[in-house]
């Protein structure tokens, strides 16, 4: 094999590559994977306004699209208040959103959109219920589980991690072993096989957290590595 077909590199998408709206400029959004050909962004903030719009990449038509949503929440709203810095993640054709910032408020709350039918939904867990926060990292579990950590409350960044069973909607709090990594927000979190790699983010300690930590799950007890 060539080294040209061993390299990975970087193309600059032209607005003429596609069709559709393309959607506005913006921070603080999420952009997940859902199926094998869609991209689904939410929210984010532009000019100090927060944004709670849809849009949608086809990449096998390469097609951009807003979809009309349907569905409702506990104030009758169809679905989340525009927000920023929330966490978004897809299990099959449900996008998950927790959490997030608008204005100086953290939000808590936790929503569903069903992407076959672009129905929100607002959901209420039990359990361990995490309060509210933005700048959190989560991932998913294979199809059924979501586990989030860290963030910042509005007072002091954030080290616990939760694990959420989309099916019955239960919270978990974990109690962690080993060299539990300093509090951060801002940072990711990628699940590999069992294996959580959270990296970077800010903390209390006033600089960028460089080093990733390894959280092991369901090997035994929680533990970082």
């Amino acid at each position: 094999m060539s080294r040209e077909k061993d390299m990975h590199y970087w193309i600059r998408a032209s607005s003429a590559d596609f069709a559709g709206t393309l959607p506005h400029a913006r921070s603080g959004h999420s952009a997940v994977n859902i199926g094998k050909s869609k991209v689904v962004i939410f929210g984010g903030l532009v000019d100090k306004r927060f944004l709670n719009d849809i849009t949608v990449y086809d990449a096998e038509k390469k097609l951009w699209f807003q979809p009309e949503c349907t569905g409702g929440g506990s104030d009758g709203q169809v679905g989340p208040s525009p927000r920023a810095f929330h966490v978004a993640v897809a299990i099959d054709c449900h996008m998950f959103i927790f959490g997030g910032r608008s204005g100086a408020k953290r939000l808590g709350d936790f929503w569903v959109l069903d992407t076959d039918i672009w129905q929100w939904s607002e959901l209420s867990g039990f359990g361990d219920l995490p309060p509210a926060r933005d700048f959190a990292a989560a991932a998913p579990i294979g199809n059924q589980k979501i586990v989030m950590c860290g963030g910042w409350d509005g007072k002091k960044w954030l080290s616990d991690v939760y694990v959420l069973d989309t099916i019955s909607l239960e919270w978990t709090e974990l109690s962690i072993s080993g060299t539990v990594p300093p509090a951060r927000c801002g940072h990711s979190a990628t699940m590999v096989e069992k294996r959580l790699l959270v990296y970077g983010g800010r903390g209390n300690i006033h600089y960028s957290l460089h080093l990733p930590m390894i959280y092991t799950l369901f090997s035994g007890l929680p533990v970082f590595e």
